[in-house]
C-alpha cells in the first residue's frame, strides 16, 4: 500500500465514521435539564443490555448473570467483551455510555482497515480496491425504495437494510463495536489461513488460529462461518484440482492447515455449548434469543444491488489463475444455505458476507465501466441510500427528544437515587421499558427489561400488565413480589399507563422516595394489607440455586 493509498484510507475511515457518529453527536448536544441522552439512537434495548455488562466488570465481576431476570443463577464467562470494557471504563474513570462509543469508533476503525487490506489481498487494482471498500463501508440495499412506497412491513419485516447489522458494516459502525471487533477478527482469520496455505508456513496458520479464538470468545456462533467460508473453499479448490490438473486427491495439506485454524475456534464455542447446555438459566435465554432469516425476497432487495455485479466479477476473477479467488465465491454461494439452518441464530449467519459480494461486485463494475470514476461514484452513491436515509430519520425524533433516545431528568434522578441506595443484586419491578434502562444504571437486577434475557420473558410481561391494573388482587401482587424476591417497586408515567393500581394503598410497599411524578417503594415481604390474601405463583418446575424458575400463571 502506498502512503497516497494509506492517506485515502484514512481520511475516508474519519469521513465515514463521523458520518455514522452524527446522530450521537447530534442527541448529546440535545441533552437538556429536562432531559437524558441515553446514548443510542439506534437499538436501545440492546444498548442498554451491553452497558448493564459493562457495570457488571466494572464492579469487579468476571462471570456474568443476566441483570434482566429475577431467578437466582449460576454465572459464566460469557460476552467477556463488554464485561472487559466495563474494567476499562471503571479504570479511566469515564463513563461507561463514552467508553462504549469510544470503543465504537476505534474497532469500526480497525474493521474498515481490515476491509482494505481483505480485499487487497485478492486485487492489486487501486480502484476496484476502494470502490470495493466503498461498498462495504456505505454500501446497504433496496430499503430505501421500499421506505418510500410505504411498504416498511412487506412480508412480515422491516427492509433488511434498517434492521439486521450483521449483513451491513454501516450498521455495526453505527452502533456495535463488539461486531466489529468479531468481523474483522473473522476476516483476518480467512486472510491469514489463505497465506498459510500459500507460503506452506506454520506461523500462519497459528496466527489465524489466535484470530479464532479471539473471534469465538466475542461471537461464538461466528465459528459457524469460518468453518463454512473455509469449508466450501476446500470443497472448491478440489474440484478445480481435479478439473484442471486431474488430482482426485483431497488437498490434505490445506485440510491439515484449516483444521489447526478451528482449533483456535474450538475452546470459546466449547465452552459456551457446555454453559448453554449445563446451565438452565442461560439455555431458557438461548431458547428464547430467536433471530431468524426474514423471507428470502429480503435477501434479495438487500443484496441485489451487490449481487448483480458480483456475478459478472466471479466470472472475470475465477480466470485468473488464482485460487484464493474461490474464497469469495465460496464464501457467497455458501451462505444461502447458512441463512434458513433449521437453529434459532439463522439471520447471524449474514455476518460480514457484505465484503466478499462487494469485492465481486467492485471486480464486476471494474470490468464493466471500465475506471470511468463518474460510473462508478454513481454506483456508489445508490447503494448508501438506505444509509442516507437512516441517518436522516433518526434527526427527527433526536430534535423532538423522543423516548427511549431521552429519558426525563426526572426519571434518571430517581434510578441515579436508587443506585445510590440500594444493594447490588437487590430486584425492582417496573414497566418493561423501565426495567431495560434500571440495569444500565443502578447495580439492581430487574423482574422484567429485555426480550431474550427475561426469563419467561412473554409470561413476565403479561405479568406486568396484571399486577398494575386496579382489578388485580393484592394477595397476588404480593405473593408474585416474594416469590421473585423483589426489593423494589419503580413506579412512574410508564408504569401509571398500564393501570390505574394505586401502590399508596398497598400495606406491604414502604414509600422511600417520591420526587418530580416518580416514586420508588420498598417491598416488606409478610405484611399485611391490601386486598385479598396471598396466593402462590404458578411455578414452571425448573429449579437450580436458591430460587426455582418459576412462571406468573393465574
Amino acid at each position: 500500500m502506498t502512503r497516497a493509498e494509506l492517506r485515502w484510507l484514512l481520511l475516508a475511515s474519519l469521513a465515514v465514521l463521523l458520518f455514522a457518529s452524527l446522530p450521537t453527536i447530534y442527541a448529546w448536544s440535545q441533552a437538556d435539564d429536562g432531559h437524558v441522552f441515553t446514548g443510542f439512537v439506534y437499538n436501545n434495548e440492546d444498548g442498554n443490555s451491553y452497558i448493564a455488562k459493562m457495570r457488571l466488570g466494572a464492579r469487579g465481576e468476571w462471570l456474568f448473570h443476566l441483570p434482566y431476570t429475577p431467578e437466582e443463577h449460576e454465572g459464566a464467562l460469557v460476552y467477556p467483551f463488554y464485561l472487559i470494557l466495563g474494567k476499562v471504563a471503571a479504570g479511566l474513570r469515564l463513563s461507561h455510555v463514552l467508553v462504549y462509543h469510544l470503543a465504537r469508533v476505534l474497532l469500526g476503525g480497525f474493521l474498515l482497515l481490515t476491509v482494505y487490506l481483505f480485499v487487497s489481498a485478492f486485487t492489486l487494482d487501486v480502484t476496484g480496491r476502494r470502490l470495493a471498500w466503498v461498498l462495504v463501508a456505505v454500501g446497504s440495499g433496496l430499503g430505501w425504495m421500499l421506505t418510500l412506497l410505504g411498504a416498511t412491513d412487506w412480508l412480515g419485516n422491516l427492509p433488511l437494510d434498517f434492521w439486521v447489522p450483521e449483513a451491513y458494516a454501516f450498521l455495526v459502525l453505527y452502533n456495535l463495536p463488539h461486531v466489529a471487533l468479531g468481523e474483522a477478527a473473522l476476516l483476518w482469520s480467512l486472510l491469514w489461513t489463505l497465506r498459510s496455505f500459500e507460503s506452506g508456513k506454520l506461523r500462519w496458520s497459528l496466527a489465524a488460529a489466535l484470530a479464532a479464538l479471539v473471534m469465538s470468545a466475542i461471537l461464538p456462533f461466528y465459528a459457524g462461518i469460518l468453518a463454512a467460508a473455509l469449508g466450501a473453499y476446500l470443497v472448491a479448490l478440489w474440484l478445480r484440482r481435479w478439473r484442471r490438473l486431474r488430482r482426485r486427491r483431497l488437498p490434505w495439506r490445506e485440510v491439515g492447515l484449516t483444521a489447526l485454524t478451528g482449533l483456535g475456534a474450538l475452546p470459546p464455542v466449547a465452552y459456551n455449548a457446555w454453559v448453554f447446555v449445563m446451565n438452565p438459566a442461560f439455555g431458557i435465554w438461548a431458547s428464547q434469543n430467536r433471530i431468524r432469516s426474514p423471507h428470502p425476497f429480503h435477501y434479495l432487495l438487500g443484496f441485489g444491488l451487490l449481487l448483480l455485479p458480483a456475478i459478472g466479477g466471479a466470472v472475470v476473477a475465477l480466470r485468473e489463475d488464482k485460487e484464493r479467488w474461490l474464497l469469495p465465491v465460496a464464501w457467497v454461494l455458501v451462505v444461502p444455505l447458512l441463512l434458513y439452518l433449521p437453529f434459532n441464530l439463522q439471520r447471524r449467519m449474514s455476518a460480514a458476507v457484505q465484503v466478499p459480494l462487494a469485492l465481486l461486485a467492485a471486480v464486476g463494475l471494474v470490468a464493466w465501466l471500465g475506471k470511468r470514476r463518474s460510473g462508478l461514484v454513481a454506483y456508489a452513491g445508490l447503494v448508501s441510500l438506505s444509509n442516507l436515509l437512516l441517518v436522516a430519520g433518526s434527526l427527527g425524533p433526536i430534535a423532538r427528544q423522543a423516548e427511549p433516545i431521552f429519558h426525563p431528568a426526572a426519571e434518571m434522578a430517581a434510578m441515579h437515587w436508587l443506585a445510590s441506595n440500594s444493594a447490588p443484586g437487590e430486584t425492582a419491578l417496573a414497566a418493561f421499558e423501565t426495567g431495560n434502562t434500571i440495569p444500565a444504571y443502578t447495580d439492581l437486577r430487574v423482574f422484567a427489561g429485555h426480550g431474550p434475557e427475561t426469563l419467561y420473558n412473554e409470561e413476565k410481561k403479561q405479568a406486568l400488565e396484571r399486577f398494575f391494573d386496579a382489578a388485580t388482587d393484592d394477595g397476588w401482587r404480593q405473593a408474585l413480589l416474594e416469590e421473585y424476591g423483589v426489593d423494589y417497586v419503580f413506579y412512574g408515567p410508564r408504569e401509571r399507563g398500564l393501570g390505574d393500581w394505586d401502590p399508596d394503598e398497598a400495606g406491604y410497599l414502604t414509600p422511600i422516595l417520591v420526587q418530580d411524578g416518580y416514586a420508588i417503594y420498598r417491598f416488606i415481604p409478610g405484611a399485611s394489607g391490601g386486598r385479598g390474601a396471598p396466593g402462590p405463583a404458578v411455578p414452571h418446575g425448573v429449579a437450580w440455586g436458591r430460587r426455582d424458575v418459576v412462571g406468573v400463571g393465574a
